[in-house]
Parts: C-alpha cells; sequence; structure tokens
C-alpha cells in the first residue's frame, strides 16, 4: 500500500535524525493501525509502545509479521494489550486521548505518522498537550503532515500547512523543523497531498 511504502522511504531515509543516536529508547507510535514501522524500531534495538483502538488490527500486526505475543491488561486503562514475549514491542488496545505516561512511562522517540493527522480539527490542541506530556526530555518527534493544492478537500488525513503547525507546537514550546517531503504522485487514485515530514525538539 503506498503510504506504507513512502513511509518506510522516509524513515529509513531520516533515520539519523529521527533516532538522533539514542540507544534502547522507547518510541510512541499513536494511531498505530498495523504499521510495519512498528518492527522496523523494534528490529533497531527499540521498546516500541503503539497505541490502536481496533484490537483486531493490534492482534493482526503481531499475525502479520509472523511475531509471537502474548495478551495481557494495562493495569492503569484496564485496557487489552498485546506485546512481544520480551515485553519491548507493545500495542496498548484504547482510545489515543486516553492513554497516558502511567501506562508506559515517557517517550525518548515519537514516530507520529497517523496521529495527529487523523483526528478532528477541533482535537487537535488537546492532542498535541497529551502528547507533550508524554515526552522525555532530549525528545526527537517526527511528525507526518500532508498539505493539498485543493483547499475544498475535508477528509483525512486532515491538511496542516506550516502555519497551523507552528501555531500547535510553538505555543507549547516545541521547536520545528522540516526534514523531508514528497510530493503527490500523478498515478494516485486517491485525492493525495504533498507528504511533509517535520522534526520536532525541545
Amino acid at each position: 500500500h503506498s503510504s506504507s511504502l513512502v513511509s518506510r522511504s522516509l524513515l529509513e531515509k531520516n533515520q539519523y535524525v529521527i533516532l538522533a543516536e539514542k540507544q534502547d529508547a522507547q518510541v510512541y507510535v499513536p494511531m498505530c493501525g498495523k504499521a510495519s514501522d512498528l518492527k522496523w524500531f523494534y528490529d533497531k534495538g527499540h521498546r516500541v509502545v503503539g497505541v490502536e483502538f481496533i484490537e483486531a488490527v493490534a492482534r493482526s500486526f503481531f499475525v502479520d509479521n509472523s511475531l509471537p505475543f502474548d495478551e495481557a491488561e494495562c493495569p492503569v486503562l484496564k485496557c487489552k494489550l498485546f506485546q512481544t514475549p520480551d515485553k519491548r514491542l507493545r500495542i496498548f488496545v484504547c482510545n489515543v486521548f486516553d492513554f497516558n505516561k502511567s501506562c508506559a512511562g515517557t517517550m525518548d522517540i515519537v514516530w507520529d505518522r497517523g496521529g495527529l493527522s487523523s483526528i478532528d480539527v477541533e482535537l487537535r490542541d488537546r492532542y498535541v498537550t497529551l502528547m507533550k506530556s508524554l515526552l522525555s526530555p532530549n525528545f526527537s518527534y517526527a511528525l507526518w503532515s500532508t498539505v493539498y493544492d485543493d483547499s475544498t478537500f475535508n477528509d483525512f488525513p486532515t491538511s496542516m500547512p506550516e502555519g497551523v503547525l507552528r501555531e500547535l507546537f510553538a505555543g507549547k514550546g516545541m521547536k520545528l523543523r522540516l526534514i523531508d517531503s514528497r510530493s503527490p504522485s500523478s498515478r494516485s487514485h486517491f485525492k493525495s497531498g504533498t507528504v511533509n515530514l517535520w522534526h520536532l525538539t525541545e
């Protein structure tokens, strides 16, 4: 599926910025679906935490990647979680807004491919406040945004031009810089926009 290929190439190409030379870091992938990016971070030796609302999707990530997994319960949220036997890759089955740092501690790296861009515009500020509360000092936060030429397009992923992002994050004391972008492919059958990859730091 094309967006996962774009995701992987953006991740591979910008991994030195995103990983920021961190070892054994805790990586957060909000609204992760069954993205193969989770395994990419896991295979690099990091501890990975995903949040996914739909249980069947979370379960199928492990099945699709031939990863053994156990079912457990998050003592904080009483929600189900799936994890590898070494507990270094965990997906919590819950609403992204319920997840908090009591669940898994703070996050050193964030790979936000599908989180901010998949929520309603009026929830964005609440989302950014929540994300900030999850971050470790000296965090590395990689954020996807899509910008459409067609201003009438009103669907997900939502359009997030630079001004919108600066307003959302700068007000929370985060620095934001553009590290990569991909123009839409003309072959695409669905509405596509320019994908920008941003890097947020303290």
